[in-house]
């Protein structure tokens, strides 16, 4: 399972989306401020956009939060950049929440999808064994539902919010948090092997 979760983290997609983007942040707030850490994440989005057109929607929805982010610095006055940020990244968590619940309806729950692409012999042993099973896939599409609410009320509760906050936020809620829903995602499915080794 370990190796299942470090391939995952250490992927070249997740470095580059994740990770990449988080540590750039990081590193020019702490040297420059909020303002240019919001635009170099942003210009990274729209560079991603061009370099990693194999990522499809990723890299669209890269280029688009990388462009509204660019839209704030640019006609937010610089004493509320930080609230219209967190209040951008609250509903970026609101709209992923509400885009899992709509696909779990449909049957069709995102992270069964991204896995079976990445993995596509999870599909072939869903369809053939039933395992994991589409009800797992569903519980794991729901705990990606439940984080992003949480992250979501959480980041709305905040009454003001400084720079300084905002970056941990931004840090502590991104890698992190991904890290954290994968171990869990890549556990519940390898319980469902488990259980159905053990009932055979």
């Amino acid at each position: 399972m370990y190796q299942i979760v470090f391939r995952l983290i250490t992927s070249r997609d997740s470095m580059l989306t994740i990770l990449l983007p988080s540590l750039l942040y990081l590193v020019v707030y702490h040297y420059a401020d909020l303002r240019w850490a919001v635009a170099a994440a942003s210009v990274y989005g729209v560079v991603m956009t061009f370099l990693r057109r194999d990522l499809g929607l990723i890299s669209l929805a890269f280029a688009l939060s990388g462009l509204i982010e660019l839209f704030i610095i640019a006609i937010v006055p610089r004493g509320l950049i930080a609230e219209a940020v967190l209040f951008k990244i609250a509903l970026g968590s609101l709209s992923t929440a509400v885009v899992f619940i709509v696909f779990s309806l449909l049957k069709q729950p995102i992270p069964m999808l991204i896995a079976e692409v990445s993995t596509p012999s999870l599909k072939e042993s869903r369809e053939t064994m039933n395992v994991p099973s589409l009800t797992t896939w569903q519980q794991v599409s729901s705990i990606w539902i439940v984080s992003n609410l949480v992250k979501c009320i959480f980041l709305l509760s905040r009454d003001s919010v400084s720079e300084r906050d905002l970056a941990a936020y931004t840090v502590i809620l991104g890698w992190p948090l991904y890290v954290v829903l994968i171990v869990i995602s890549v556990w519940l499915v390898s319980q469902s092997y488990k259980n159905a080794h053990r009932s055979e």
